[in-house]
């Protein structure tokens, strides 16, 4: 049995062969060849003997030697499998109410299982197959065909960037029953698997509002990204994954290094393969191009134990709720069918904002699209939060935006843009607008990289010198010059203060044009409102981009038209005193109308 393998491929020790030839042993090793598993999949489960203090030895000896003999390979180094961390029952309530840098800042990887009435909850009418197309079952939704038995860095397009479009019956009748739909409709192939991705849940209000209901409330109360100046989807608005047995998730990051929470809403299982963020530039030098070919290969845990990467495996079961931490590596495969939810967290910590900020900067050299415009993120969080690693981060961002200006030949004069405040992607590369960028028209906007020559005006975001002292003063205030209208529930003093002016009546010799500055900063906020499919997805289109020129012109005719309203008000009703509160429910109703 094992014992001849061992003396055959290694050379223990005189101990070691007595500690293989112990009954015991051999019943543990039976034990888990019983339950139809392997040594890796056994030390993966929350609880196992291999828990208590006494069974290290044996512990030892299954990473040293018997898993070599189970994978019938003698390069395997099983001191290099870890276990991810479980959220305890007794544990969980403090898991609920304190802040997750209290719990999750030591494990990268936590899963945690909810009690069975809580997933009966929790999916009751929304989250089975048969409620997905109750609700929405001629919503059309991407698909990926997938090779199932794909076990290699060695990417290949056919493997996973084909793309079809099913509506969400149809996929139903796909996991339900394969073979027969297979045969009626010949355009999809036997030997791939297929898998639902990305599917917009944007306007699904009932499952949102119930995944939030259920989360932990720390999750959305201490979320940096709270601070986003537009909802962005798989961020901070939940994505829906939907996945038939043998599907997987390629080898990545998170895009922009933040965490992830991922809660399997079932039936089936779903196996996580994950490496810790301090050990994925190991990764990265074996494959160098990492990063370009992102989501594209899936491979078996041997290989990151051959190449002596520590990694960890987990089983995600029904109503499992799995947390990766902030710049972790993971890929995943389904054991079963399976429906799963996803968004990002951002906790306020100076580890994740350095994964963030190592990962933008990776974003940057490899020419990969950012989902999030972190540094506008950065510069928002910095002005509220006064977290000091940041005034580093955004220094450097800085920096190279100088840097960039100073390179270009030919002088330009600067102006300062009026709508500083919306999230600008720049039309060419998709790439987020910090500080520098061309206006030319019809909202074309090109970032510094992609400026055009017969251009001789540049404009600014910000001033370049207020941002300078923004970032080294001690003490920052909000400003309406910096501040923005965004999404969450944040600390914005600016806020506060248009809350308490629209409750005040306005004094005797207020007139229409001190309304109309109340009007410029919700035309800000009408700005990023319609700009939310702006959210820098990977895979955006022409037709796209092309959708949202025509929106934002709409927008600017809007405010044309609003504008001279108001004057002539100002001309026919001199005598009448507008309110701010009349005006500003005008504004509501028109932007309402706008984004209808």
């Amino acid at each position: 049995m094992y014992v001849d393998f061992v003396k055959s491929n290694f050379r223990p020790t005189s101990k070691e062969l007595e500690l293989l030839q112990s009954q015991e042993l051999i019943e543990l090793y039976e034990n888990i060849q019983q339950k139809g598993g392997h040594h890796i999949q056994y030390y993966s489960e929350q609880y196992n003997v291999f828990q208590s203090q006494e069974k290290q030895e044996f512990l030892n000896l299954f990473c040293k030697y018997l898993l070599n003999f189970e994978l019938n390979k003698t390069n395997v180094d099983g001191q290099y499998l870890q276990r991810c961390a479980y959220v305890e029952i007794d544990k969980a309530l403090d898991c609920f109410t304190e802040s997750p840098e209290k719990w999750l800042k030591k494990d990268q990887a936590i899963l945690w299982s909810m009690p069975q009435d809580v997933i009966d909850k929790l999916n009751k009418d929304l989250f089975t197959f048969s409620d997905l197309v109750k609700h929405h079952k001629n919503q059309k939704i991407d698909i990926r065909a997938q090779n199932p038995f794909t076990d290699t860095i060695e990417a290949k397009e056919g493997d996973f960037y084909q793309a079809f479009t099913m509506s969400i019956q149809q996929y139903k009748d796909y996991v339900e029953d394969p073979i027969a739909f297979l045969l009626n409709n010949t355009n999809y192939r036997k030997d791939k698997v297929y898998q639902a991705v990305n599917v917009d849940m944007e306007n699904w209000k009932d499952e949102i509002q119930r995944l939030f209901d259920f989360f932990p409330k720390f999750f959305l109360l201490n979320n940096g990204l709270k601070y986003l100046r537009q909802n962005c989807k798989g961020a901070n608005v939940p994505e829906i994954y939907m996945r038939a047995a043998n599907c997987w998730i390629g080898g990545q990051q998170d895009f922009q290094g933040m965490s992830q929470i991922n809660i399997n809403h079932g039936p089936g299982d779903c196996l996580w393969t994950i490496i810790d963020a301090c050990h994925v530039d190991q990764l990265l030098k074996i494959i160098p191009d990492l990063y370009k070919k992102e989501g594209r290969w899936y491979v078996n845990i041997t290989y990151f134990l051959q190449n002596k990467i520590p990694v960890k495996q987990v089983i995600q079961k029904q109503g499992d709720i799995l947390i990766i931490g902030a710049g972790s590596f993971f890929q995943a495969k389904n054991i079963g069918n399976s429906i799963h939810t996803s968004f990002n967290f951002l906790m306020m910590d100076d580890f994740s904002m350095q994964q963030i900020f190592l990962r933008q900067i990776r974003n940057d050299n490899f020419k990969l699209w950012s989902v999030i415009a972190i540094r506008n993120l950065f510069l928002d969080i910095f002005i509220h939060e006064k977290l000091p690693i940041l005034r580093e981060y955004l220094t450097y961002f800085i920096d190279q935006e100088l840097e960039r200006q100073l390179s270009k030949s030919n002088p330009t004069q600067f102006k300062l843009f009026i709508s500083s405040k919306d999230v600008l992607i720049c039309t060419k590369c998709y790439k987020e607008i910090f500080i520098f960028f061309q206006f030319i028209k019809d909202w074309v906007i090109y970032c510094p990289d992609c400026y055009i020559d017969d251009e001789d005006i540049v404009y600014m975001k910000y001033h370049i010198a207020q941002l300078r002292c923004l970032i080294q003063a001690d003490r920052v205030q909000c400003s309406k010059l910096l501040c923005s209208n965004y999404v969450g529930e944040t600390t914005c003093e600016l806020k506060q203060q248009l809350k308490l002016k629209v409750q005040i009546n306005p004094e005797p010799n207020n007139r229409i044009v001190d309304s109309r500055q109340l009007l410029d900063e919700f035309i800000v906020g009408l700005n990023i409102e319609s700009s939310n499919s702006h959210n820098q997805q990977n895979g955006s289109t022409v037709d796209y981009v092309y959708n949202g020129k025509k929106q934002h012109k709409k927008i600017q005719e809007k405010i044309a038209m609003m504008k001279l309203q108001h004057e002539k008000l100002k001309k026919h009703k001199k005598c009448e005193k507008l309110q701010d509160l009349k005006v500003i429910k005008y504004i509501q109703k028109t932007k309402q109308r706008i984004l209808n």
